[in-house]
């Protein structure tokens, strides 16, 4: 005996997703048609295409090492964890430094060019680990010549005007990775700016410095400054006096460039303090002896 619900069990039913005769359960939502015939088989085949090239093109612009792993599509990222902070009194951790593959470079870069313009000539070597160079300064070829003459396992670094090669952006990109320059600033400050380089000396780099503070015109080597003398000494590394000859010639202040040949004597190093006038009469004399070695060279006065 089939019982027939009345209207309001009919309803009830209905909102539950039953028919009027309970079988089965639907929805509640109609589906829409289907196409029937040719019409379906390429409706089916349009949206098999679909699917396969959605597929693949989710599949070919994912990753690489997140293909197949759904796990790391939804990756949140981890909140930032700060640095742990050292116990007061730990040593600091060691600064890794470049290697020396950018100061070959330099070096040869330099070579081949004053090569060019009538060759440079070295004579005697740096000391082992770290040094501070302190040279005459009469030419911007001064930095050249000695990028070509000074040992590039000593990676050296070059002392600039704050004022004048890091005044401008491309002065600043020239300076630094021709030249491996640093801004040293000589309307105060300066002296904090050469004792930060204290770490590079004693990891064995050489600091090139000019005392004088700016190009001399008549030749002389004028007075020099206790900056680079008060860093030897902080840094505990020995002051190597350079003398340069040749390079008033091959590029005069304010001149334009001529060729000539560039001679660098490095002395003997000094050790312990250090006075302002020793490490000037140390200079001038290796550049008189340079400058009297150029006058008297064939190659000088081809």
């Amino acid at each position: 005996m089939t019982t027939v619900p009345d209207n309001q069990t009919a309803a009830v039913l209905r909102r539950r997703g039953r028919g009027r005769s309970g079988e089965g359960r639907t929805s509640g939502r109609r589906r829409p048609r289907r196409p029937q015939g040719a019409l379906g088989a390429r409706h089916a085949r349009r949206r098999d295409l679909h699917t396969a090239r959605t597929r693949t093109r989710r599949r070919l612009h994912r990753p690489l090492a997140l293909r197949g792993t759904r796990r790391l599509l939804h990756h949140r990222a981890r909140p930032h964890r700060r640095a742990p902070r050292l116990p007061t009194g730990a040593p600091l951790p060691r600064v890794a430094l470049p290697s020396t593959g950018a100061a070959w470079l330099r070096r040869a870069l330099w070579t081949i060019a004053l090569t060019l313009t009538g060759g440079v000539t070295r004579e005697g070597r740096l000391p082992r680990g770290g040094c501070v160079v302190v040279a005459n300064h009469s030419s911007h070829a001064d930095t050249a010549a000695l990028l070509a003459a000074l040992d590039a396992r000593h990676a050296p670094l070059i002392g600039a005007a704050a004022d004048y090669w890091f005044a401008t952006p491309w002065r600043r990109r020239v300076c630094r990775r021709l030249a491996a320059g640093f801004p040293v600033r000589r309307t105060g400050g300066g002296l904090d700016d050469l004792l930060d380089m204290a770490g590079a000396l004693r990891a064995g780099r050489a600091v090139v410095l000019f005392p004088e503070g700016t190009r001399a015109r008549d030749g002389a080597v004028g007075d020099f400054r206790r900056g680079a003398l008060l860093l030897a000494r902080h840094a505990g590394v020995p002051v190597v006096p350079v003398g340069l000859a040749g390079t008033d010639r091959l590029l005069p202040k304010h001149g334009r460039l001529r060729r000539t040949h560039v001679r660098v004597h490095i002395g003997t190093p000094l050790y312990g303090a250090v006075a302002p006038a020793t490490a000037r009469d140390a200079v001038q004399a290796l550049s008189d002896r340079a400058a009297a070695w150029a006058a008297g060279s064939p190659s000088a006065s081809a």
